[in-house]
């Protein structure tokens, strides 16, 4: 439901142009978190994804043993099925509709996070910007602010779930929660949130721009990297 911190260094990098191993050296001392600012649903969708791994003859050689029922005994009917159910795959795909986010980042570097501003300010993009898929292009880009980091209690975003108490709801408005798992080497359970302000068991770290303040955490954990055939996954 929100990026993880390894999309939102990834988004970063694209912008600035960093090549992988740049972004996994500067992984190592970058904070990252986001925040689920408004939702305008939830869409999911089923499609019929049809395989052609096979070829044209063996295609027809299958289905004619399957309408007709020509089957060499109980393991073959079985083989059967299962190919022809590999025929036609259904594929679930889940979306969020017209989500707003907002992304915190922390970096000793501080000349790089003014680069970054300076480009989004101009959308002076590296890469283009994509929004989970190809085909969900970033439409919006709010105003980028510099902020503070410091630790709290009270945040915005997702957080461990062994460090999550309970939430603040508004008044007025909706809010979710949603459980994740991250893999990677973080390899733990969070707790998503929407709407609403976590409260957390003890002091974690935020960045704080005046307007959110939003948990932020090490995104090299999260990163999944592949450079020159070696994997940190």
């Amino acid at each position: 439901m929100i990026p993880p911190p390894s999309a939102v260094a990834g988004t970063l990098g694209a912008i600035l142009g960093l090549s992988m191993a740049r972004l996994a050296e500067l992984s190592k001392e970058m904070l990252a978190g986001a925040e689920l600012r408004f939702l305008g649903g939830h869409v999911t969708t089923l499609a019929r994804i049809f395989k052609f791994d096979r070829s044209v003859s063996e295609v027809l050689s299958l289905l004619t043993k399957y309408y007709t029922a020509s089957y060499g005994g109980e393991e073959d009917r079985r083989s059967t099925l299962k190919d022809v159910r590999g025929l036609l795959t259904i594929k679930e795909s889940e979306e969020l509709y017209l989500p707003e986010y907002k992304f915190a980042i922390a970096l000793k570097d501080e000349s790089l996070l003014e680069e970054g501003m300076r480009r989004l300010r101009s959308l002076d993009f590296e890469y283009e910007v994509f929004g989970g898929n190809d085909y969900h292009f970033v439409e919006f880009i709010g105003e980028p602010r510099p902020a503070k980091v410091y630790n709290s209690q009270e945040g915005y975003g997702y957080c461990p779930r062994e460090d999550f108490e309970r939430i603040e709801v508004k008044e007025t408005g909706h809010s979710l929660i949603m459980p994740v798992t991250f893999l990677a080497n973080v390899r733990a359970d969070y707790i998503q949130v929407y709407g609403a302000k976590i409260i957390a068991k003890r002091e974690l770290t935020v960045v704080d721009d005046g307007e959110s303040r939003i948990f932020v955490y090490g995104v090299r954990p999260f990163l999944v990297t592949r450079i020159r055939g070696n994997s940190d996954a």
